[in-house]
């Protein structure tokens, strides 16, 4: 329960990876982070987040910050790309290309 602050900050203090799949961090919610408690962060802790827009979240500055390993959500969005690229077109997707374009 993301409203049990001392809880949630107690749970990622005790693990090595923290990853956010809401939506909080999205835009218009860019001011916004899961995380309430910053003394969750520490060097070593990694922590992904699925948002992708904008590319850097509040919840990844401040992980960041702390000396966190970060990761976005843009790599997540370019392989559900890829998922349905093949669905829709029965072809794979020239991924190498894409991620060029994608990540550049």
């Amino acid at each position: 329960d993301i409203a049990d602050t001392a809880k949630m900050t107690e749970e990622i203090q005790s693990s090595d990876i923290f990853a956010n799949a809401t939506i909080v961090g999205m835009k218009p919610m860019d001011d916004q982070s899961v995380v309430k408690d910053l003394s969750a962060f520490r060097p070593g802790l990694v922590v992904a987040d699925a948002v992708y827009n904008p590319e850097e979240t509040k919840l990844l500055r401040e992980a960041k910050e702390a000396g966190c390993t970060c990761i976005g959500g843009k790599g997540m969005l370019l392989w559900q790309g890829v998922a349905a690229f093949k669905l829709y077109t029965g072809q794979d997707m020239p991924v190498e290309d894409v991620k060029k374009l994608f990540f550049s």
